[in-house]
């Protein structure tokens, strides 16, 4: 587990147990037998998995004679926002906690609540800012832009089949906005996972990695620019098939349709011998720019190297996560970024309109029979206030897109942010590295300068 290394390396300073609980009705944890969320998933929320473990953890330590001892809660993500909650809700139970990437302003009523800003990190890390080839953005904003005029026509939705080497026909627009949610998904997934190294962490395939820094490999595909030298690009996987022979066919396609008078997104060819050239030169330059935008998906979606074309698996708000997660979703709201969050034209995706939370609670009723509380979680958890509160260390990498939605300041002496300049989704509690940046160096000996604090402090009382 590689987003717990924070905790395995320090663990041996402070002569410390490391505990893992599961959350309930997640993994072996079925209250109701096997798929208990099918079954009745009326008691998945934070406030009893959150309960599960201020039992555990007084049933522990009253059992093992470690009552004085101080419990200091980690997470990252979701786990994060347990761990900040708990710190809130059970501060007799945790001495602190320390919330990595944790988005706890990511709900309606927030002050601030922009879904749309996710997308505008996303964006930034494909520019020149954050590492990335400088024309990526602008290049992917003209692809999807591209993909919505060829999605209008029967001989486009072909083309886009054959760009995208899919393994159906595209019958319709709304598949033709699946095709664009899907690869709007894998810049997600470079995003969240823009890592420093090689991981397999956004995959969920043991040993079928993304490259290192994953949007700057992705966006190579997407730049006018020179290729990188011969050992960045050995590093990127190669997208499916071979798309040198997908973009030939392509472009004979292409041009084969025009010379046949076939319905196609392009205006007419004019008269002129040198204005037809230019719409063939034109057209080609755009049926180009779509097999560059498959490749910098594929790194994503062809990560095992054996996919020979792709099936599209999103359609519609939550497809994504169907399973206790999307009714977590779907009665608290615990951030579905794809499609709930929608991105805006600051964005280097299309405009998807504003957030549609009639569209949310219509989801919900079909999938689960049940109406999302709009406001539960501010109401529940504060949102970013965390005034009152005490021994939090919340962390963000700057690459990471949920810190949109997190503490990016301090609130007070003990109440801290911590920002990682090139960290990405919770990079802070992973193992170290000797390839570690300074900044994200520093950031875990500040975390774990806090965490002393909280113990020796919480020592003090126990002794006193």
């Amino acid at each position: 587990m590689n987003n717990t290394g924070l905790m395995f390396e320090n663990a041996g300073a402070f002569n410390a147990l490391i505990l893992f609980a599961e959350h309930r009705y997640y993994g072996q944890t079925q209250p109701f037998g096997e798929d208990s969320w099918r079954t009745d998933p009326s008691f998945l929320t934070a406030e009893q998995a959150m309960a599960d473990y201020a039992t555990l953890l007084y049933n522990l330590t009253q059992d093992w004679g470690a009552a004085d001892s101080a419990v200091v809660a980690f997470g990252g993500s979701y786990g994060g926002m347990l761990a900040a909650w708990m710190r809130r809700a059970y501060p007799h139970i945790i001495a602190g906690a320390v919330a990595a990437s944790a988005p706890v302003g990511q709900f309606p009523g927030v002050q601030g609540f922009d879904p749309s800003a996710f997308w505008q990190i996303v964006t930034r890390d494909a520019t020149a800012e954050a590492g990335a080839a400088p024309d990526c953005a602008d290049n992917v904003r003209q692809a999807f832009q591209l993909l919505f005029d060829l999605g209008g026509s029967e001989a486009g939705r072909q083309q886009l089949q054959q760009a995208f080497l899919l393994c159906d026909p595209l019958t319709g627009q709304q598949q033709v906005t699946d095709l664009a949610y899907w690869v709007q998904s894998a810049f997600d997934a470079y995003a969240m996972g823009n890592y420093h190294f090689a991981s397999d962490y956004m995959t969920g395939h043991d040993g079928c990695t993304l490259p290192a820094w994953p949007m700057r490999a992705a966006c190579q595909h997407m730049t006018n620019r020179p290729a990188p030298s011969a050992a960045a690009a050995a590093a990127a996987p190669a997208a499916a098939g071979s798309l040198a022979t997908s973009r030939r066919l392509l472009l004979q396609r292409g041009l084969q349709q025009q010379a046949e008078g076939a319905a196609a997104p392009f205006k007419a060819a004019p008269a002129s011998e040198h204005a037809a050239a230019s719409i063939k030169s034109n057209q080609e330059q755009d049926l180009q720019l779509l097999v560059k935008l498959h490749k910098a998906a594929g790194l994503m979606y062809n990560v095992t190297g054996d996919a020979t074309c792709f099936t599209l698996d999103m359609s519609g708000p939550g497809a994504a996560s169907v399973g206790p997660w999307d009714y977590q979703v779907c009665t608290e709201f615990l951030g579905q970024e794809l499609p709930y969050f929608p991105a805006g034209p600051a964005s280097m995706f299309w405009d998807q309109g504003p957030f549609d939370w009639q569209g949310v609670e219509e989801h919900c009723r079909q999938a689960w029979g049940v109406v999302p509380t709009k406001f539960h979680s501010l109401v529940q958890h504060g949102g970013t206030d965390w005034r009152g509160t005490h021994n939090i260390v919340f962390s963000n990498g700057l690459y990471d897109p949920w810190s949109a939605f997190g503490v990016m300041a301090n609130v007070s002496d003990s109440v801290v942010a911590v920002l990682i300049a090139d960290g990405a989704h919770h990079s802070d509690l992973m193992y170290a590295r000797p390839d570690d940046s300074a900044a994200l160096t520093e950031a875990r000996a500040t975390i774990m300068q806090h965490v002393r604090r909280w113990v020796e402090e919480h020592s003090l009382r126990a002794r006193a």
